[in-house]
């Protein structure tokens, strides 16, 4: 039933990384409305609190949003986790 879990754990975060990436990419590929609108409503859970602690950190002084390379390193740190407890 654990390995199960992980498993699926796994699975979220490879997912959530890949919506992350076009999230970033965003910026460079036009898409349209309908996308960077769900884009946005997908990835806003996430990045608030990410941005909160930018904001709130030394880190304030850079113009240029970083909390998705942030929640990009995160999300490989907890996949190498899951992916450890499969092994």
């Amino acid at each position: 039933m654990q390995h199960y879990l992980v498993y699926t754990l796994y699975l979220l975060f490879i997912i959530l990384m890949i919506i992350n990436l076009i999230y970033m990419l965003r910026g460079i590929i036009p898409l349209g409305s309908f996308i960077n609108n769900i884009l946005d409503n997908l990835m806003k859970p996430l990045l608030c609190p990410v941005r909160y602690l930018v904001k709130h950190s030394i880190l304030k002084c850079i113009k240029v949003d970083i909390s998705p390379y942030i929640i990009l390193i995160v999300l490989s740190y907890l996949q190498a986790v899951c992916k450890y407890f499969l092994v």
